[in-house]
């Protein structure tokens, strides 16, 4: 429990040094347009919203599947506000993040799951403007059954209704599942979730370096058509404890261990000696402040005029003067029935 408190401790005085000392380069410059702005809700977080910030798409997160092609739960619309007079499209997110064997088994059209499946999610979209796809466990040899899933989906949901499909970062063409060409040519939008560089299991780094983002902004743009593309980024930081990592620990420093003044003892023959000692912890924390962002959030708007977040509610305030929508948020007649067309690079 101490360690932990020490854990949480250091992280909240990096977080708070850094809002403090940190000045904000992007406050006084003019806002980034773009047609859409997109931004992920999860269910229970409503009120965590900004209801004057610049966002025309939502993302309800989410849903799952279960093995039978069913979805996990009925999530029922949230009510959002207008955003200057203009409702903001609601897009329910459909999402199973870790089980290859499960996705297998309902895309895969020999086990008879994969119709079931399509049909439910077509059912629960009733009261959606458009759906979106985060499957982010299909594995390479499902790749052609997830490609016919999609065409499924995108003949099964109603005129109108907005099919999106989240991918995974990629700066080349890799042996995987999300073929970006294949999958822009059957959905209505792509979204390119582009962060992650680092994450919980990798050595200490930024989740999104600008250098990392132009390279799969240039990767995405060269394979998904403008009006489709849609460019993530993060709105969370990530920290690592420097010295958190196992090891063996020999009979000597056993022996250091047992007299220091500050262990405590559990034993039952069932595991042996619980020692437990409180250590000073180090933690390392990457994140992205306002201006940070607002780099990227240039940089993409020379390969794309729509971007997303992940997620609302984490985010500080002024991100949102430093945005602002084409039209004043009303959107342009036939930009949603035809997305694919590209503007000029």
């Amino acid at each position: 429990m101490n360690r932990t408190k020490s854990i949480l401790a250091a992280i909240t005085c990096c977080v708070i040094t850094l809002l403090i000392f940190a000045a904000d380069a992007s406050a006084g410059y003019a806002p980034i347009e773009f047609r859409e702005v997109w931004g992920y809700m999860m269910r229970g977080e409503e009120k965590k919203f900004s209801v004057d910030a610049p966002v025309t798409d939502i993302c309800y997160f989410s849903v799952g599947i279960t093995y039978r092609g069913k979805l996990t739960s009925a999530a029922r619309r949230p009510s959002i506000p207008d955003y200057n007079g203009q409702k903001r499209r609601i897009h329910l997110v459909v999402a199973n993040l870790d089980n290859p064997a499960l996705m297998h088994f309902c895309l895969d059209p020999w086990y008879g799951i994969r119709d079931r499946l399509v049909a439910g999610i077509v059912a629960h979209s009733i009261d959606y403007d458009g759906v979106q796809i985060d499957f982010e466990a299909v594995q390479p040899a499902d790749r052609d059954s997830f490609i016919e899933f999609l065409r499924l989906l995108r003949a099964g949901l109603p005129d109108g209704k907005v099919l999106s499909v989240a991918l995974p970062a990629r700066r080349k063409k890799v042996v995987d599942a999300y073929d970006y060409g294949v999958i822009s040519s059957i959905a209505d939008r792509v979204m390119v979730m582009a962060y992650d560089q680092h994450w919980s299991s990798s050595r200490p780094g930024p989740v999104a370096s600008l250098e990392w983002c132009r390279a799969v902004a240039r990767f995405s743009r060269s394979n998904v058509p403008q009006g489709k593309l849609i460019m993530g980024l993060p709105l969370y930081g990530r920290s690592w404890q420097k010295n958190g990592y196992s090891r063996a620990v020999g009979g000597r420093e056993i022996d250091k261990i047992l007299s220091r003044t500050d262990a405590r003892f559990e034993y039952s023959v069932e595991t042996g000696w619980v020692i437990t000692c409180d250590e000073k912890v180090a933690v390392v924390l990457y994140f992205d402040d306002v201006t940070a962002t607002r780099e990227k959030l240039m940089m993409y708007r020379s390969y794309t005029d729509s971007v997303a977040f992940w997620r609302l509610g984490m985010e500080k305030r002024e991100l949102w003067e430093n945005i602002s929508i084409e039209n004043g948020g009303r959107r342009v007649a036939g930009a949603a029935e035809d997305p694919g067309v590209s503007r000029a690079d």
